[in-house]
């Protein structure tokens, strides 16, 4: 189907049709891995001139090294436990919850193993792995990073990340894993339940911070100032944007909730967030909530643009996108400008609004 036949769709025949499609693609996934598996099996890839799996899988099938490693690993683990398949062509796991977890599935625990990890994400995958399989805590290090450039064919964007299983499938390696999947973001990783390994990159003012911090702050060690810190940080923070302080002044009947201003009074921010729970309040057509905790924004149910005014009864969490989309029905789509050089970015839309003013933000 080309673009045109797609932009003569309604919303609803695109979500069926992509709904649709996606049930495809995870059917023919289930029966790619057999394939595989069953390739793997009878060692066949010899009579191609690979000397392993997973060099059939680069080398002929053109996949690359990261497609090449959760499809092994998958095949692998589904000749043991065919299960995996059913639940793969579902949608009840995807390949990197199958690759993640066939390490640690047993006769034993397969069956209680699998219920919990049905539709989870790969963080909430890894952090039932780390309740199976501890790990212990590690030191607090500081070290000063080389600052010469890799050699370009060290850096190829699809390396694995993880050097353990890439090994486990590849066997060897001349050049070292490149970690590029969680880049330039700092690397979190379940260590155990409740404990996590974080690792990033910091500057060299940033480590002279720390030094200064640990002289104000002696006797803790580097998790502990950079958690009092945060802490320090989100509180101020929650005061700015949601209100939240330990003594408030004013309660929400004193506030001034009057229409034709845009500032929201802190004590609704606070009865809101709280109400709301800290969470997007948009609810889609078959009853399932928004999950976003993250970019969230005070919305007006009565638009601020036509004289909403700024009460509790209707001042609302939305998150970026949804605020956006709700402005898009109060106001057309045409009334939503958003810069040409970004237009993906929601956070950087504008409205007209009747009296021809303009705002930063959806509502």
């Amino acid at each position: 189907m080309d673009n045109e036949k797609l932009k003569a769709l309604s919303d609803a025949e695109l979500l069926h049709r992509l709904s649709e499609i996606l049930k495809q693609s995870r059917r023919v996934e289930s029966i790619l891995i057999a394939h595989i598996a069953e390739v793997d099996a009878r060692g066949v890839y010899a009579r191609e001139a690979s000397p392993s799996m997973f060099a059939y899988c680069t080398d002929v099938l053109s996949l690359s090294e990261g497609e090449a490693y959760l499809r092994i690993g998958a095949a692998r683990a589904s000749r043991r436990y065919p299960v995996l398949l059913s639940m793969l062509e579902d949608g009840r796991l995807h390949l990197t919850a199958i690759a993640k977890l066939s390490p640690h599935l047993t006769d034993d625990n397969v069956d209680d193993l699998l219920a919990r990890s049905t539709h989870r994400s790969k963080r909430q995958i890894l952090e039932l792995i780390a309740e199976l399989a501890p790990k212990p805590d590690v030191p607090s290090l500081i070290r000063k990073l080389p600052t010469r450039d890799a050699p370009q064919n060290q850096l190829r964007p699809d390396a694995i990340g993880d050097s353990q299983e890439s090994s486990a499938v590849a066997q060897s390696s001349p050049r070292p894993p490149v970690r590029t999947e969680l880049a330039p973001q700092a690397v979190v990783e379940p260590l155990a339940p409740a404990r996590y390994k974080v690792q990033f990159t910091a500057s060299a003012e940033f480590r002279q911070k720390l030094d200064r911090l640990a002289a104000l702050m002696p006797g803790l060690d580097l998790a502990s100032m950079l958690d009092a810190a945060v802490t320090e940080k989100l509180e101020r923070l929650k005061a700015t944007r949601f209100g939240k302080t330990k003594h408030p002044r004013k309660s929400v009947d004193e506030a001034d909730t009057s229409p034709g201003v845009r500032g929201i009074a802190a004590p609704v921010k606070r009865f809101v967030w709280e109400r709301d729970g800290g969470q997007c309040t948009f609810v889609a057509g078959d009853g399932r909530r928004c999950p976003e905790r993250h970019r969230l924004e005070f919305h007006h149910d009565e638009p601020y643009g036509v004289g909403g005014d700024r009460s509790v009864e209707n001042i609302r969490l939305l998150c970026r996108l949804h605020n956006r989309y709700m402005a898009e029905l109060d106001y057309g789509r045409d009334k939503i400008l958003v810069p040409t050089a970004r237009p993906d970015a929601v956070h950087l839309a504008t409205i007209r609004l009747p009296s021809g003013a303009f705002t930063g933000a959806a509502r």
